[in-house]
């Protein structure tokens, strides 16, 4: 003994880090966009075990929508950013469908545990990104794992001090019916062609297309994948808007549930959808003549286009909007909607159909 203090046991070595807490330390600065530092209404973001978001008013609205592969998106089919903006944007239409701005989305990732955490980056920046650029932020969530790629988002919003929200069931007979879109049944093109066969789409965002030459047919791929929409026109129209939801099953499956909500009739300008069937014609007759690549089917009941589907007074169609049809009373079998007052053959998308 000499008196002197023993040397003291070196530390381990940190170990690297792996799993669950790898991907999160690649995840989390993307999730930490700088207009999230500045935006005030956010008290606590991603990070801790639940966020803490300031409320710019005693209104919130709440949504959620689940995106699994094989399902809603095939991975040959399109890429991760592409994944994170449709999930961001489907969640967002909801919220702007009330008539309410957007403020958080939680995030809950499943992944299975072969998945590149590049993946995983890319499609929680996207997400980020898109949400911002609706004036959202992703505040939190979960990383877990799964047999399937599966992204559940909730999002928030919050309603104006004075407004209400904007319901499917405040429709009058004498309203026009109106969509925030230029153009019907993108979304559904862009997927036949890839149930079809005819469509991959790189790593990159380039997509390759097998024998077709129709033009602007690649744009149908992308936004089929990752739909651009206007969603300001929810909020914006919220206070004209007799009734409003967001384009996401096909025209007649919503417009019947606007319907039924309403206790209308709806009746379709079959000459205020010539434009988008026509431009839609040609890559119709490249795809067949299979019932699923009528360029009629795909305007009417093609689905995931997000965009806002309302209702207002004639003369109080704001700009953005453009006429599809009229509101009728309901006629003895009640509630219904046709195109140039006949019957509409088919359903638009069902879950469980």
């Amino acid at each position: 003994m000499t008196g002197e203090p023993s040397p003291a046991a070196p530390l381990p070595a940190a170990r690297p880090l792996t799993g669950e807490a790898a991907l999160l330390s690649r995840i989390l600065p993307r999730l930490a966009l700088p207009s999230l530092a500045a935006d005030g209404r956010v008290e606590v973001g991603p990070g801790d075990d639940a966020a803490v978001v300031r409320l710019p008013s005693d209104r919130l609205v709440v949504t959620t929508d689940t995106l699994v592969e094989g399902f809603d998106f095939l991975p040959h089919a399109t890429t991760p950013a592409w994944i994170g903006r449709k999930a961001a944007v489907q969640n967002l239409a909801d919220v702007a469908a009330m008539g309410a701005r957007p403020l958080a989305l939680v995030v809950a990732l499943s992944a299975p545990a072969d998945t590149p955490p590049g993946t995983l980056e890319q499609l929680s920046a996207a997400l980020a990104e898109q949400a911002a650029a609706d004036g959202a932020h992703v505040v939190g969530g979960d990383l877990g794992r799964a047999d399937r790629l599966t992204l559940t988002v909730t999002a928030l919003g919050a309603m104006g001090h004075g407004d209400t929200p904007v319901l499917r069931s405040g429709g009058r007979a004498g309203d026009v019916l109106a969509i925030g879109s230029d153009r019907l049944g993108r979304s559904a093109a862009g997927l036949a062609l890839i149930l079809a066969g005819r469509a991959r789409v790189a790593p990159d965002g380039a997509v390759a297309l097998e024998g077709i030459r129709t033009p602007g047919a690649a744009d149908l791929v992308r936004h089929h994948d990752a739909p651009e929409v206007d969603l300001s026109l929810g909020w914006s129209a919220g206070r004209t808007a007799h009734a409003m939801m967001d384009l996401s099953d096909g025209l007649v499956r919503d417009g019947r549930r606007l319907a039924a909500a309403s206790q209308v009739a709806i009746d379709l300008d079959p000459a205020a959808l010539e434009d988008d069937v026509r431009v839609l014609a040609a890559l119709a007759d490249e795809l067949g003549t299979d019932p699923a690549t009528d360029p009629w089917d795909w305007v009417l009941h093609g689905g995931e286009e997000h965009a806002m589907l309302a209702a207002f007074a004639p003369g109080e169609v704001p700009v953005g909007f453009r006429p599809v049809g009229r509101l009728l009373p309901a006629g003895p079998a009640g509630p219904s909607l046709t195109l140039g007052g006949r019957e509409v053959a088919g359903e638009g998308f069902d879950h469980f159909g």
